[in-house]
């Protein structure tokens, strides 16, 4: 199906990753059935035009406390624990709610948990992919979320707009659609002279008017959905924030983007492999000379030569941010030493490496260019 936007583009849409926020489904003292029906016929009437839905839902953590508390208050006392332990309770209600509403279009639903291991890890991401790819064959509507229950920090991914944007990246989406409670994104919000852009071609380029995110009972804010934008839309993914209380919000985002904000891709789509790099959490940082920085753009690898310091520790294989000597992010990449020994190489000469580590060097650089994937700056 093709969406024309505001700014006379064209985008082909056959596969929709749609994250639903916690307060599309539940404030802590109701459910909101209404709002849940009205998205669910959406999708349904969508495709039936060809457009294939994949989900990602928050609201475990918030129904398990409307299940035992109905009261918004309820979330202040409880601890860690009692969250994950809620979360149990209301992941199956978040099933039943789902299952019931696409029930009555004849259309089934299958749950997924993830953690960010699965992410991480290449034999469980390649997985995880093949299981969503049999589902969508299969005609079954997956149904995703994070594991809350058992999920600890060094697994988890933390919110789900990011969640949703690292999905899009498994399953190969067009767009990546986030609803949230806000009509997309505003510049200068809360301001005499606050506007609400329609279309961005480059994320990075507006994230100075995230302003400070707020929170209550939900992880996300606009700093973690422009966060998620700038992951998707770097991988070639559009993505698109808007109002899911509005009335047929995704009938409007097919319809020549009547609501909403998009973020526009990158021009350049990346490989599996290296959609799957530009989702692990990096491990450190290695700030590089101009010269360097230079050479990454025109899709060299990175060479101890052009090292100028490391923030870390990491080791051998992990992945790590690039930035120039002033801090702006330029890549991220799978390194070919550990923290220690690009520091003792940093600023050397390849035909020094060897002699300075004391042991035969198997690499000609520190991230070969077909491990590194370049941010959009």
């Amino acid at each position: 199906m093709e969406i024309e936007l505001p700014n006379c583009a064209k985008i082909e849409v056959k596969r929709v990753v749609l994250k639903l926020g916690t307060k599309q489904i539940t404030d802590l003292n109701r459910i909101n059935y209404e709002n849940i029906s009205r998205i669910v016929e959406s999708i349904v009437a969508l495709r039936k035009k060809g457009v294939e839905f994949v989900l990602t839902v928050s609201g475990a953590i918030g129904l398990g406390i409307y299940e035992f508390f109905q009261n918004a208050e309820a979330i202040e006392k409880l601890s860690l624990s009692q969250k994950q332990a809620l979360a149990g309770v209301g992941q199956v209600r978040l099933m039943e709610l789902f299952k019931a509403e696409f029930a009555k279009h004849q259309s089934k639903i299958g749950q997924v948990l993830l953690t960010y291991y699965i992410l991480d890890n290449r034999e469980a991401y390649l997985n995880a992919k093949n299981t969503l790819n049999s589902m969508l064959e299969m005609n079954i509507i997956p149904i995703i979320n994070e594991n809350d229950s058992v999920a600890v920090e060094e697994i988890k991914v933390g919110d789900n707009d990011r969640l949703g944007a690292f999905v899009s990246l498994l399953v190969d989406a067009d767009l990546y659609i986030m609803l949230s409670d806000i009509d997309g994104f505003y510049k200068n919000y809360h301001t005499d002279s606050q506007e609400l852009i329609r279309v961005v071609e480059n994320v990075n380029q507006v994230l100075k008017y995230a302003g400070k995110q707020e929170e209550n009972y939900t992880k996300g804010g606009m700093i973690t959905k422009l966060e998620a934008a700038k992951i998707s839309t770097l991988s070639g993914v559009s993505a698109v924030i808007a109002n899911g209380f509005k009335k047929d919000i995704l009938g409007s985002i097919f319809n020549g983007l009547s609501e909403g904000t998009i973020f526009l891709p990158a021009a350049k789509s990346l490989s599996h492999k290296k959609r799957w790099i530009s989702a692990k959490k990096t491990k450190g940082k290695i700030l590089i000379d101009d010269g360097a920085k230079e050479a990454i753009r025109r899709n060299k690898s990175l060479l101890p030569s052009g090292v100028l310091e490391i923030e870390g520790p990491f080791h051998y294989g992990d992945p790590v941010l690039v930035a120039d000597k002033k801090g702006n992010e330029i890549a991220i990449g799978l390194v070919n030493y550990s923290s220690e020994e690009i520091r003792i190489i940093a600023g050397k000469k390849n035909n020094e490496v060897e002699a300075i580590l004391g042991k035969e060097n198997r690499y000609s650089c520190v991230i070969h260019i077909d491990n590194m994937v370049l941010y959009n700056v």
